[in-house]
């Protein structure tokens, strides 16, 4: 009981210097962010950034040693954050200070605002109990994920020779349970599993503040964010299985919410280095991050384009941004594979079957619309896009409806170029849909958020100020 306790400790302290590290990140980026943004937001950060480095190190030959993991991102963010402070008290100091305006004073929790407060808490104990209490079960948690974080943890490095299981497959979820294995010092799965209803908390909270930030009130954002946890159980299932798929959605949300607030002139300063880290997040974690990140840019693009806003190159230079990020994410890991000599699976991309496409279709309605599997999330993100009429034309909304359809056409697509028999086919769509539809989810929130605004209670009293 002492030594579980103990290893929860050193668990925690583990999750604790990722979150400090990106917490520093973003503060130095958008010091104006709130506790809440900078902890959501730090998580995802700092899980980035450590997996990065560990891949940098095997790529180096260097073994997995934790002072060595934590001591130079944890350093370099460090003093980043420390230089932007005292280069911004030298830069003030002959200045007087502006006068700070008070903050409105937060209106009461109502008892809507307790209601959702209780489901997620309710949702979130159950989740961290099925987490930890049962060990990896999931196949491609077994097989592929938790798989590899043993081997790299007891390998000290991510050496992938002498087995296969999808070696191709970008490496952050695996590379960072091993660093939570180098925290233990020693294989734990059922503590290591606690992190992943942390990427669930961490995305919900994101959600909620990006939802404020879009102007809802309190109780409409929390509304919302409860409204995508528990519709379903597709998003409560990984919650507590140790897939990649849950890191996945959080990285969307993030590049596609801070990217969406942009184009919408709302966004905080800075904004657009930070969709650049999410946006190398999504093509660090998983195989389908590349394809996502790529359709988030077009669908900016193509927005930009056509709502033809002032300083339209300007802004469509600031596009940049994600692009480098995705290359950050992306080209580290492709020139560890050729030095390496791995090839991408032949199980993405073989052949096009173009019968497959019209075979998925009615399974891919059914699953939108299926309550157990996405609850009525799909129907509303409908109902919302309805809502928006004109102005999904007129305003940057246009980028919610180009980023969902264009990603539910790329999922049509995808089927119709894998290499599956046509008795296995069907089992094969509906074993991946609701996976590649997570992925989605957050963003048809938004959308969801936007179109509560239609139906009045917008922006609160106290929504500007969070």
């Amino acid at each position: 009981m002492i030594e579980t306790a103990l290893l929860l400790v050193r668990l925690v302290l583990g999750v604790a210097a990722l979150t400090l590290m990106g917490g520093l990140l973003v503060r130095w980026l958008a010091p104006e962010f709130n506790l809440l943004e900078q902890n959501a937001v730090g998580f995802g950060l700092g899980a980035l950034i450590t997996t990065l480095w560990m891949l940098a190190l095997s790529s180096l030959g260097v073994p997995f040693d934790l002072p060595l993991v934590l001591a130079l991102p944890l350093s370099l963010v460090g003093g980043l954050w420390l230089g932007h402070v005292v280069w911004r008290r030298r830069s003030h100091k002959s200045q007087s200070p502006p006068p700070v305006p008070p903050r409105p004073r937060p209106d009461p929790y109502t008892y809507a605002d307790w209601l959702f407060l209780g489901l997620l808490a309710a949702l979130f104990i159950f989740a961290f109990l099925r987490a930890g209490l049962y060990p990896m079960w999931a196949w491609d948690a077994i097989a592929t994920w938790g798989f590899k974080a043993k081997v790299f943890y007891g390998r000290g490095a991510m050496d992938l020779g002498g087995f296969e299981a999808h070696n191709y497959y970008p490496n952050l979820v695996p590379l960072l349970l091993t660093y939570l294995y180098l925290w233990l010092g020693q294989v734990n799965d059922h503590l290591v599993k606690l992190v992943f209803p942390l990427w669930g908390a961490a995305l919900l909270g994101l959600l909620f503040v990006l939802l404020r930030r879009l102007g809802l009130n309190r109780t409409r954002s929390l509304g919302a964010t409860a409204f995508l946890a528990l519709n379903g159980v597709t998003f409560i299932t990984h919650l507590h299985i140790a897939y990649a798929d849950m890191a996945l959605t959080y990285f969307t949300l993030g590049a596609g919410g801070f990217l969406y607030l942009w184009l919408r002139n709302d966004a905080p300063r800075e904004t657009m280095p930070l969709a650049a880290f999410f946006c190398a997040g999504l093509t660090w974690c998983k195989f389908e991050g590349l394809p996502l990140a790529g359709s988030m840019l077009l669908a900016a693009g193509f927005t930009l384009l056509w709502l033809k806003p002032p300083h339209l190159a300007r802004r469509l230079a600031s596009l940049a941004w994600p692009v480098v990020g995705l290359l950050l994410g992306y080209l580290p890991w492709r020139l560890f594979m050729a030095s390496q000599g791995l090839e991408t699976g032949a199980d993405h991309i073989w052949g096009f079957y173009p019968q497959q496409l019209f075979q998925a279709l009615p399974t891919f309605l059914w699953a939108l619309g299926y309550p157990t599997l996405f609850g009525i999330l799909w129907p509303a993100t409908v109902v919302a896009l309805v809502l928006f009429g004109r102005k999904i034309f007129t305003t940057p909304r246009l980028f919610l409806a180009l980023f969902l359809g264009g990603n539910f056409l790329a999922i049509l697509l995808a089927y119709a170029v894998a290499p599956t028999s046509p008795a296995e086919f069907h089992m094969y769509v509906r074993a991946t849909l609701d996976r590649l539809l997570l992925h989605l989810t957050p963003v048809a929130a938004l959308a969801i958020g936007e179109g509560l605004k239609e139906v009045g209670g917008g922006r609160g009293p106290e929504a500007a100020a969070h």
